[in-house]
């Protein structure tokens, strides 16, 4: 029965006037219940299974959903059901069986505890909380009502009403607020939509083969075989009315949203979210439905930020993500808000940032040892910062060697985009040797060249002309190994040719030690005394000049010994 239509078989006859007349359909059922929900009905007819101009072989699985919207169609031993749009033949969703089809949502325990309804309209999903062994199986749902297996648990799919617990037999019918099974001779009518679960008997019923349904049209109305095999109809006028429900008042929540990382190393953003529509104790949630966002912008560190940006095609998104390109340095805060299918519209969430990298590395280590380098080996070594990652770095050099001025800087191949942190090289008698360097990220982000480190190797005192009282010797303190002692006043070494801006005198202090004086270029340029408490070698660095080119002379101007091991001329 649905409605005035009072369906029978077998052969299959219908009426619309309470049986005072009847009209042949055609054809039997063949064996098999007839199905009539809404304006909508399922016969088996021989070998097939007809509704609404879809057919279907009468041997499969063919279930006729409530309100008879949509039908389902399964082959034996498929793993999953065909779901059809009744009206349009549409073939809409598969689905793994056990579900339940009302109006045009499929009902299913998706995982244990969670009662999904997916209306295959809107794609809006509905989810409601139930006992964890739960199931809804074919016909389980209808109006506000699910009836469960596994749990014996009536759920209001609508809200507010709590679950009833309530144990059905297994040819139970449900009907638009109650429920009704055979019991011995007579039905019992359970309303669902009391509390209390009051119930009601009727009969006497046919008792061989069981005939009754409940309507079809969703009013509380039950059709049955009496015992006679006649078709009687029962309107239960008894029933509780519906509980009122109050409409969804409340907005989206957000649950979580992420712009990634704050300080991105490429041009790619990405915003993602998720909502939830709450489920209010007196106000069912109809579901979000759909999102806007909108975006502000600063192009670098020092620049305001732009005016909320709410860009048109990101106004109703049915998607919960979104993505742009963004300009090096560019910094993107976004929003994002919620509504639901009531039209219930959440404020708008916190701002997540995100700033594609447009800050150069920094240099945080740069050093290369001592200025005048008196060992085996000499390294330069070097580390940057920078807001990402640093991607290479581009090294050069210049030298000077022994009494000429520095040369052009050297840009080596295999230096250029390289990740090596350090250079080790062996030092060059009378070489001065500078290095710069600068990195870069991986967006791109160029730093300036570091400032020049220079590192010189002395020339020996064997490198020096002795005049006067001078005596060459050894020592396991000097570089090299060798000494010359200048012995008298006026003893002195010179080197011809000598470039550079700054001397440094490497020599042996001590008890008894003398003095010198440096000339430059026939300039003086100071004097060194060499006396002290303990023995030691001691590099002295003179003031600095203009860059000179000429002859280097070192004079003694005591009686005392003066103990010479090295010179180093400083171009930078």
């Amino acid at each position: 029965m649905s409605g005035a239509r009072v369906v029978v078989s077998d052969p299959v006859y219908e009426t619309t006037n309470n049986g005072s007349t009847w009209t042949a359909v055609g054809g039997s059922n063949s064996g098999k219940p007839l199905q009539v929900e809404g304006g909508a009905l399922l016969t088996f007819d021989g070998t097939t299974a007809k509704v609404g101009g879809l057919s279907f072989p009468a041997a499969d699985e063919v279930v006729l959903g409530k309100g008879g919207k949509l039908v389902s169609h399964r082959t034996p031993s498929a793993a999953t059901a065909e779901v059809y749009d009744v009206a349009t033949k549409t073939k809409l969703a598969d689905y793994a069986p056990p579900f339940a089809l009302a109006d045009d949502t499929v009902w299913k325990v998706t995982e244990p505890g969670h009662l999904d309804g997916k209306s295959l309209t809107t794609g809006a999903v509905k989810t409601v909380l139930v006992a964890s062994t739960c199931t809804v199986g074919p016909g389980a749902v209808n109006g506000r009502w699910a009836v469960l297996s596994g749990c014996n648990q009536v759920v209001d799919v609508v809200g507010p009403q709590p679950p009833r617990n309530l144990s059905v037999a297994a040819d139970a019918q449900l009907g638009n607020g109650f429920t009704v099974q055979a019991s011995g001779t007579d039905l019992l009518v359970t309303d669902l939509n009391d509390p209390a679960l009051g119930q009601r008997r009727y009969g006497p019923i046919r008792t061989t083969g069981p005939s009754f349904r409940a309507d079809g049209s969703g009013l509380a109305k039950i059709v049955y075989a009496d015992a006679a095999a006649k078709p009687r109809v029962i309107t239960l006028n008894w029933l509780a009315a519906d509980p009122q429900e109050r409409p969804d008042t409340v907005a989206p929540v957000l649950t979580s949203a992420s712009a990634g990382d704050r300080i991105r190393d490429n041009t790619s953003l990405s915003f993602e979210w998720a909502y939830d529509d709450p489920q209010d104790p007196n106000s069912p949630a109809t579901g979000v439905d759909s999102y806007d966002l909108r975006i502000q912008q600063r192009p670098n560190r020092t620049s305001p930020y732009s005016a909320w940006n709410q860009v048109p095609g990101w106004q109703g998104l049915k998607s919960n993500g979104a993505s742009l390109t963004a300009p090096i340095g560019t910094d993107t805060c976004w929003q994002v808000r919620a509504r639901d299918y009531a039209g219930n519209v959440s404020a708008w969430s916190a701002s997540y940032c995100s700033e594609v990298d447009g800050t150069a590395p920094a240099l945080q280590t740069w050093r290369i040892g001592d200025r005048v380098q008196l060992g085996g080996s000499a390294t330069v070594r070097w580390a940057y910062k920078d807001d990402t990652d640093i991607a290479s770095y581009d090294v050069v050099y210049k030298t000077a060697a022994s009494g000429v001025a520095f040369g052009k800087w050297i840009y080596p191949a295999n230096w250029q985009g390289t990740n090596i942190t350090a250079i080790t090289w062996v030092p060059r008698l009378g070489w001065d040797e500078c290095f710069m360097v600068r990195a870069r990220d991986y967006l791109g982000n160029l730093s300036a060249w570091s400032a020049p480190l220079c590192s010189v190797a002395p020339d020996d005192d064997r490198a020096l002309t002795a005049a006067g009282t001078v005596t060459r010797s050894t020592s396991t303190l000097a570089f090299q190994g060798s000494t010359s002692v200048l012995k008298a006043n006026g003893a002195y070494l010179t080197k011809a040719t000598a470039a550079g801006q700054r001397i440094a005198l490497v020599a042996i202090h001590g008890p008894g030690q003398g003095r010198v004086d440096i000339y430059h270029a026939n300039i003086k340029i100071g004097t060194v005394s060499l006396a002290a408490t303990t023995t030691s070698r001691v590099v002295t660095y003179l003031p600095v000049t203009p860059f000179r080119t000429g002859a280097l002379k070192i004079v003694s101007t005591s009686t005392a010994p003066a103990t010479i091991d090295a010179v180093a001329l400083l171009r930078a």
